[in-house]
């Protein structure tokens, strides 16, 4: 039997949350489904307490074939750092990598530690690429990698198609300690129960904002109905899961679909917090939505507004109806629905007046919370192409690049300035007297008050 081991590298930050991580997770269902004779292992770094030398001796003690790396770009001195690790103790070992970095900016992945990478969606290349790798080949003619032939770089193109998301298995939370997460800083910070799972049920996203990857492409593709109910019955009965966080990028794009899940865990009598940390549609979301997703047990969504500036709406092309999303977070607080805001500052070009109009829509919303991000335009995004287009400077190191501290001057406000601004209407935000009413009066646990709190200070303080 073959054994591969999936390490998803890490990077601690002040604002670092740990979700079970279900790329690879995925990846690993899948292909062990496909391929019956392999042995998947799962190492997820900074969760299990494991630095670059620790995560390294730790994939080598299962004897792997072969070992793939999966990390974002700001990730990517932690993706190198690891594979040459490896390669020290073991110079034969096949080391690949994917995810966000390896996708986007695949020369600069490619070190010579590293055999190749496979860019995209990986699940239906990895089951392809595995036995020809094990097998002796080491540039196999499979679609969607890179690799280096004679130092030159070779991209092979990318795959005809997708999987059917209806195809894929239960990401394989077995191959976790689940119980190893629940105790720790997650996506989305408050939480009813101490025993919950991400879950996304559903591929790419038909809109076309700039800053985005596009890992999965831009035709949405959904599980049904009676997929995702398989795997939520797979969490409560086999995992003793009680909150489930949906992380999909457009859960809400098809209405049909979403009331009948919710209306399948009502009629299946499981029991469960939800909440949706990554980001709905907000301006496509309608009172019966809203409606069937509290009778599920939804307690909190988070809505992504970005800019509230419609030139920076075009610009990035993300044409959110500020008016009608205002609305929506009326509506969504109306039924008790806790009400989180993502925006972001500093894009390419952005005026003063423009990031005021930001801070200002956010401040006189219905939001319970705010997340105030920092613009990064990520190689590989349009974004980045945008910046660079206006003769910006971007910096090259991919790891110097990250959304929790401004690393570079596109907008007309310096860096410095922004994030003293930031700080400054980050605190307007959360010291408002009726907003910390209004928080208080939805706060799904009480007992994570204390924890907050410090993050809270922690988060002001880092700003200075």
């Amino acid at each position: 039997m073959s054994a591969v081991v999936l390490i998803k590298a890490s990077l601690l930050s002040v604002r670092q949350h740990f979700s079970p991580p279900l790329g690879i997770m995925s990846l690993a269902a899948y292909v062990r489904e496909a391929l019956p004779g392999t042995d998947f292992h799962l190492i997820d770094m900074i969760p299990e307490g494991l630095d670059i030398e620790g995560a390294a001796e730790r994939a080598l003690s299962f004897s792997p074939d072969l070992v793939g790396i999966s990390a974002m770009s700001y990730e990517s001195g932690a993706l190198k750092e690891l594979a040459a690790a490896l390669k020290r103790r073991r110079p034969e070992l096949l080391v690949i990598a994917g995810g966000p970095h390896a996708t986007t900016h695949p020369e600069d992945a490619l070190t010579p530690d590293i055999d190749l990478v496979v860019r995209g969606e990986a699940e239906q290349t990895m089951t392809e690429l595995l036995p020809r790798l094990l097998a002796g080949e080491r540039r196999p003619d499979v679609r969607g990698i890179a690799f280096r032939r004679d130092g030159a770089y070779t991209d092979t193109g990318p795959r005809d198609g997708f999987a059917d998301p209806d195809t894929f298995p239960t990401p394989a939370f077995d191959l976790i300690q689940l119980e190893r997460y629940w105790d720790l800083p997650r996506f989305g910070t408050t939480y009813v129960h101490r025993e919950y799972a991400p879950l996304s049920t559903s591929r790419a996203c038909p809109y076309h904002c700039t800053y985005c990857h596009r890992m999965f492409g831009t035709r949405y593709r959904a599980q049904s109905p009676a997929v995702v109910l398989r795997d939520l019955e797979v969490l409560q009965n086999r995992y003793g899961v009680k909150e489930v966080q949906f992380v999909d990028d457009c859960f809400n794009l098809d209405k049909r679909r979403v009331a009948a899940i919710c209306d399948g865990i009502r009629d299946r009598g499981l029991k469960f917090a939800i909440s949706f940390p990554n980001g709905l549609r907000g301006d496509i979301m309608d009172d019966a939505t809203l409606d069937k997703l509290k009778a599920a047990g939804t307690y909190r969504i988070t809505y992504a507004i970005e800019s509230a500036s419609p030139r920076i709406q075009q610009f990035i092309k993300k044409h959110v109806k500020l008016d009608r999303l205002r609305e929506v977070i009326a509506a969504t607080d109306a039924r008790d629905i806790m009400v989180d805001g993502f925006f972001m500052v500093g894009f390419p070009g952005e005026k003063r007046d423009e990031i005021e109009m930001t801070f200002d829509y956010a401040l006189k919303s219905k939001l319970h919370t705010a997340s105030f991000w920092f613009v990064t335009p990520f190689q590989g995004t349009d974004l980045h192409e945008q910046a660079e287009a206006l003769g910006l400077s971007v910096p090259e190191n991919p790891d110097a690049l990250h959304y929790f501290d401004p690393t570079t001057d596109l907008s007309e406000v310096p860096a410095d300035e922004l994030r003293g601004l930031t700080q400054k209407n980050f605190l307007r935000f959360y010291l408002n007297p009726w907003r910390i009413w209004r928080i208080a009066k939805l706060f799904p646990n009480r007992r994570q008050i204390p924890a907050l709190f410090v993050r809270f200070l922690k988060i002001s303080l880092k700003w200075n």
